[in-house]
């Protein structure tokens, strides 16, 4: 009896035939074997199939999917080969292949087929598998001479021997016959579930799609690798591991990415088809152990829970490991399991970001926003790769767009904590120099500029102008409404003087109430007198941090500096003191609020 190749123990449409025959076994035995011959070399081959409907390559738009025109059938023991597959198609269980189809292949292998004809000879057509990582897959049709025409690509093929070199296979249709065409699509898939979508496109449209497709994952990835750039330079330049740790996970994102959606094997691996089918498992997994890394900087989980920060080092060490044994050992049960262990890098960084952000550091809502896309997008590939949805927009691009999303946000938040953590050292370095309250030059780093002026000013025969204030109604504002009035008057003070000074004079707090004001020269005294005199003008106005119906009253002793009457030699100590003695020599309810005392 004749056995269907690819169905042990199951007759065919054949072996029904031949048994039916009113004659001998002998004689059966030898009809059994021409007519199983004469079908695998394809001499009589049959039409298409009345089950499937012959599609017609005429699509206005020039783009035509496959699902609900195709047919499936898993051969599960892998080895059915393509003559028997095209002599026993009609014997085979193949049923039409829906929308979202998912199948676990493992060992076994996916046989499509499908009957199209094409009335405009001129056109070419291809057949798109809209998916990266497929292991292997290959087009098979009979050309006008009856032989076989093959095309194969896949992950285990280098990309430079692809029928066209692209990010996903591609392969040419038949353009030289008018009549119906059968083509039957092999493919293999050991440890992801296939789902990909077969989509027939006409020369134009698959170039205007790859067109779409190379502009946006350009922009994508340069922005990513402007980001990487930016962040290496600033960890350089600030000493700042965050950045250095940015610039890993940014990198280490763009690498995923890349592998994931054939960007890789396209341009930077094209003929090491060992990594190209490799880096669709390592390279997540290092973005993984990068993104916990960066978390654990950012977010220092040592501060708030010690078995946190512990758990975040014991992760990355297994996802590493796991990773190494499952390329030694590339298993199904692997790939699940880094699955799972990737998903649980995922809430651990979610739960340390959270954490963070509830402690109430201004930076961290940044921090925690750039995750949130990447929160969003992630289920999708991980629930694909379980095989538990089909490919769609949001498996192969969603990703993408949210790292996409995040680069720009979690950069903003390094600068931002990057500027905070510049200002805070530049105010404790500016307290060696400035008055806290005023934030005007304190006494010693005025005495220092003022025996540099006194230098100058002997060496170029010049005069300086040095102005001694003071806020004569402190101690009634302090009395009367409270030290904290009090400071608002001192502060409205320094600001006047501020609005007084120049870019190259120098304006202290010298006392409990009484500032100074270095007028560099060359200076006159008519000048010196136009300078107090505006300064106590703008104390008289009022001010909302000021009680109704106050305002400041200055007091303000003038000298032109050098003065004689403190040495031959510069002394800015003794200016200093020579002009504070002057200044509380004025009388407190004097109306004259200006005093000359050399000129």
């Amino acid at each position: 009896m004749l056995i269907h190749p690819a169905l042990p123990g199951k007759p065919g449409r054949f072996q029904q035939f031949v048994r039916a025959l009113p004659c001998g076994n002998a004689i059966r035995g030898v009809l059994a074997a021409c007519l199983q011959t004469w079908a695998a070399a394809g001499w009589a081959q049959p039409g298409a199939d009345a089950r499937l409907p012959v599609l017609q390559l005429n699509a206005p738009d020039g783009q035509i999917a496959l699902a609900e025109h195709s047919q499936f059938w898993i051969d599960t023991g892998g080895k059915a080969l393509l003559e028997q597959v095209e002599a026993w198609q009609y014997d085979l269980p193949f049923a039409m292949r829906p929308t979202g189809h998912t199948a676990m292949l493992g060992g076994q292998v996916m046989w499509i087929r499908f009957n199209a004809t094409q009335p405009d000879l001129s056109q070419r057509w291809a057949l798109e598998l809209s998916s990266a990582g497929v292991d292997r897959a290959s087009l098979h049709y009979r050309d006008a001479t009856g032989n076989w025409v093959e095309q194969a690509a896949g992950d285990r093929i280098p990309v430079t021997q692809w029928p066209r070199p692209d990010r996903f296979p591609v392969f040419d249709l038949d353009s030289e016959q008018a009549q119906p065409v059968t083509y039957f699509i092999r493919i293999e898939q050991a440890r992801r579930p296939f789902s990909a979508p077969l989509f027939i496109y006409n020369q134009p449209a698959l170039l205007a799609q790859r067109m779409q497709e190379q502009f946006l994952l350009g922009a994508y990835f340069g922005l990513a690798l402007l980001m990487a750039l930016l962040a290496s330079a600033n960890a350089v330049a600030f000493r700042d591991r965050r950045f250095a740790a940015y610039a890993v996970y940014i990198t280490a994102l763009a690498a995923a990415q890349a592998g994931l959606l054939g960007i890789g094997g396209q341009y930077l691996w094209p003929d090491s088809p060992v990594w190209n089918d490799l880096s669709a498992f390592l390279l997540p997994v290092a973005a993984a152990c990068s993104g916990i890394w960066f978390a654990r900087v950012v977010t220092r989980p040592r501060q708030f829970s010690a078995a946190l920060d512990w758990l975040s080092l014991k992760l990355v060490a297994v996802l590493a490991l796991a990773a190494v044994l499952d390329t030694l050992m590339p298993t199904h049960a692997g790939f699940i399991g880094i699955t799972a262990l990737i998903t649980a890098a995922l809430a651990l960084i979610c739960v340390m970001v959270f954490i963070a952000w509830r402690s109430g550091e201004p930076t961290m809502r940044w921090i925690a926003l750039g995750f949130v896309p990447v929160a969003l997008a992630a289920p999708f590939p991980i629930l694909r790769n379980l095989g538990l949805i089909p490919i769609s927009f949001l498996t192969q691009y969603g990703l993408t767009l949210g790292v996409a999303l995040q680069t720009p946000l979690l950069f903003y938040g390094l600068l931002r904590r990057t500027a905070q953590r510049r200002e805070a050292r530049a105010r404790a370095a500016a307290l060696a120099q400035t008055e806290p309250l005023t934030g005007l030059s304190n006494q010693h780093t005025f005495e220092a500029r003022l025996h540099e002026a006194l230098l100058r000013s002997n060496r170029y025969k010049h005069r300086c102008a040095l102005l001694m204030i003071d806020l004569s109604n402190h101690g009634w504002f302090a009395k009367e409404h409270g030290r904290q009035i009090a400071d608002y008057a001192l502060v409205l003070t320094s600001s006047c003087l501020r609005k007084l000074a120049r870019d190259i004079d120098i304006a202290a707090r010298v006392g409990d109430s009484e500032f100074a004001l270095l007028i560099e020269g060359p200076v006159t005294a008519a000048q010196a007198v136009a300078a107090a005199t505006q300064l106590v003008a703008h104390a008289l106005q009022p001010s909302d941090l000021l009680p109704v119906g106050s305002h400041l009253k200055l007091h303000v002793a003038i000298a032109m500096v050098p003065d004689a009457q403190c040495g031959a030699h510069p002394d800015a100590a003794l200016h200093l003191a020579y002009m504070l003695k002057s200044l509380r020599e004025m009388p407190a309810n004097t109306r004259k609020s200006i005093k000359t005392v050399n000129f």
